[in-house]
């Protein structure tokens, strides 16, 4: 029997010294690229040791707000971690634990609360965080088979990357690079123009069971630490064929009967014309996160004020 467990152990453990030394050699290879801006949203989350609004969601947030507005208006530091819908939600909710300080607030602006409780694209979640060994704390044990089970296509990513030297910066700019991202985590690529290269879509929201029990668990665990969670709205794109109202009104009183945190927002607030949209039906213009933002703080005041924290 010991036999047989050894030649299991063995061969096991031989493969992840390969698959370690290999992630040594090759990565990071991707340093440049939209998702490498996990890595400053980190160490900025990590270096604020004092209470912060946290913004927690995907690329609505990256395209869709102004931080140093609501710095200047709700008088916290702010960390704009929002990032790639690929990952899922329940990547992006891990985000803020690796620096809770009593007296946060984390802003979560998903798009949709019905999910399967999985990272949407493992191979992704890899070329965010790299051989940044320090955050792989962000996958649950329930994640790893999945992440294992991407190595192999990472990696040989990874060994292509490296011999065609393509981890250079690019020396045209765009708004899907590292470098479009200022020190809050926003996306501040020009982006004055509505319209872009993708068409917009009506994006259904929802809730499930799944995806409210992982964030009511995530509440009680962040207010035992003095940490607040809020649920806010995120930029809803008006006029597109089967649009309504009531959908997102249903929507918003189905949320609130399931969150054990509070919902701030009326989501029909964040219903804007196209005109503020520079790609797709989340990406906003510049004036469009300026106007989201806008009805963000107003959100956040209301919320401060009935807590007795207003300024």
């Amino acid at each position: 029997m010991k036999r047989f467990i050894l030649k299991l152990l063995i061969p096991t453990a031989l493969f992840f010294v390969l698959v370690l030394a290999l992630l040594l050699i090759t990565a990071p290879q991707y340093t440049h690229t939209y998702t490498a801006s996990f890595i400053d949203k980190m160490k900025r989350l990590e270096s604020i040791q004092e209470p912060k609004i946290v913004l927690v969601s995907n690329s609505n947030l990256a395209f869709g707000i102004q931080s140093e507005l609501i710095e200047k208006e709700i008088g916290m530091p702010v960390v704009n971690l929002g990032l790639h819908g690929g990952l899922g939600n329940a990547f992006h909710e891990r985000m803020p634990l690796f620096n809770l300080t009593e007296g946060d607030i984390i802003v979560i602006c998903h798009l949709s609360y019905s999910d399967d409780d999985c990272i949407q694209d493992p191979v992704l979640a890899l070329t965010t965080v790299e051989n940044y060994f320090h955050f792989w704390k962000i996958f649950r044990p329930k994640d790893f088979p999945y992440i294992i089970n991407a190595l192999p296509k990472y990696i040989y990513r990874c060994i292509k990357r490296k011999i065609n030297k393509s981890d250079v910066e690019p020396t045209t700019p765009n708004c899907y690079l590292r470098s479009a991202f200022n020190k809050y985590g926003d996306n501040v690529f020009p982006r004055n123009v509505a319209g872009g290269e993708n068409p917009p879509y009506l994006w259904h929201p929802g809730v499930n069971d799944i995806c409210m029990k992982r964030i009511n668990k995530l509440y009680s665990y962040c207010k035992k630490r003095g940490v607040e969670i809020v649920i806010a709205g995120y930029p809803i794109i008006s006029g597109l064929p089967g649009f309504s109202l009531d959908e997102y009104k249903n929507f918003q009183n189905e949320l609130k009967k399931s969150a054990a945190c509070p919902v701030i927002s009326d989501f029909t607030d964040y219903v804007f014309d196209k005109k503020y949209f520079y790609s797709g039906a989340l990406h906003m213009t510049n004036d469009g996160a300026r106007v989201r933002t806008e009805q963000l703080v107003k959100d956040l005041k209301v919320f401060l004020d009935k807590k007795g924290q207003g300024n």
